[in-house]
């Protein structure tokens, strides 16, 4: 018998665990082959059951959250998975500031944006709106340190709960601005799982709140955000290029370029889309074609910012 599925079939029963599940149905992209073993705590004591006992068998294993930044391959993912939505507790407490107005909010990684933005607006806080429609989990958006509309989540971070996978021990990360960059975090590559995200926000007006929620998800509506299956923008911008990199692709003249069933969004140059048929190895190949050929058209080349992970995918 495999030996991950062995695992599967003796480890903690109250864990969801699914064999041969589609990784289409848990990637913004809709695409992807099977994930051998799928494994879905409800606590982060579950999570670091489950972590501990597959390294001491010598198995690997991919940490999914929302799945909004991700393409898996159409081969599957042959480690296990372990999807973080089901720890999704949201709580809150003061903080240690002058300001009366001031919180902190804690929230499990597999929280969705969309259901913390709902909280916030539910519960009159505020600090988070241009967050608000952006698809994924809070433990996603910290690992990207996610950025929407000049805001990124570094701005407004105070600390980070999670898993050393070296230790097995939980440890407590405490903001240091040093750490941080544009869509970068100190999480990335560090082999360490994030269990829970600590947030400054502060007492606000629910009418307010609401207000800006609704103007940021009509903004992405607007922009297409949501027309058809995507992973957001797909490279990021890079300053010393001086344009945005959606402007040096239509520049390039790339927008509407097809490869298979994944696009160029017509309406924007730093968009993939999935128009209904598309292959992980679709969007692959369209993200090597417009690096490619905005690296002969500019000397730029631009950096990818989603994941694609999977077999033939992972080195």
């Amino acid at each position: 018998m495999n030996t991950l599925r062995k695992i599967a079939e003796n480890f903690n029963k109250n864990i969801e665990i699914l064999y041969d599940e589609p990784m289409s149905k848990h990637t913004t992209f809709k695409v992807g082959g099977n994930a051998a073993v799928f494994f879905a705590p409800h606590t982060i004591e579950e999570l670091e059951q489950l972590a501990t006992c597959l390294k001491e068998n010598s198995q690997s294993f991919f940490v999914l959250g929302g799945g909004s930044n991700l393409v898996v391959s159409d081969a599957g993912i042959s480690r296990a998975v372990i999807c973080t939505q089901k720890i999704n507790h949201i709580d809150t407490t003061a903080a240690d500031s002058v300001s009366r107005d001031s919180l902190l909010l804690k929230c499990g990684s597999g929280t969705l944006m969309d259901n913390l933005a709902a909280f916030c607006e539910a519960n009159s806080i505020s600090g988070l709106e241009t967050f608000s429609g952006l698809p994924g989990t809070i433990g996603g958006a910290v690992y990207m340190n996610a950025r929407c509309y000049e805001r990124s989540i570094s701005d407004v971070l105070e600390s980070v709960l999670y898993l050393n996978t070296q230790t097995g021990k939980t440890a407590v990360y405490r903001f240091n601005e040093q750490d941080w960059a544009y869509k970068k975090s100190p999480f990335q590559n560090s082999g360490n799982i994030i269990l829970e995200a600590t947030l400054k926000c502060s007492k606000g007006s629910a009418e307010q709140i609401k207000a800006q929620n609704s103007h940021y998800v009509e903004d992405r509506k607007t922009k297409g955000h949501f027309k058809f299956p995507s992973a957001g923008s797909v490279f990021k911008n890079n300053h010393a290029f001086g344009s945005p990199s959606g402007k040096i692709i239509d520049e390039a003249g790339l927008r509407g370029f097809s490869i298979g069933g994944a696009q160029v969004a017509p309406w924007h140059g730093n968009f993939i889309i999935n128009t209904g048929n598309a292959t992980a190895k679709d969007i692959h190949d369209l993200v090597l074609y417009i690096t490619q050929a905005v690296k002969r058209k500019t000397g730029f080349e631009l950096e990818p910012e989603i994941i694609f992970t999977g077999t033939g995918f992972d080195s």
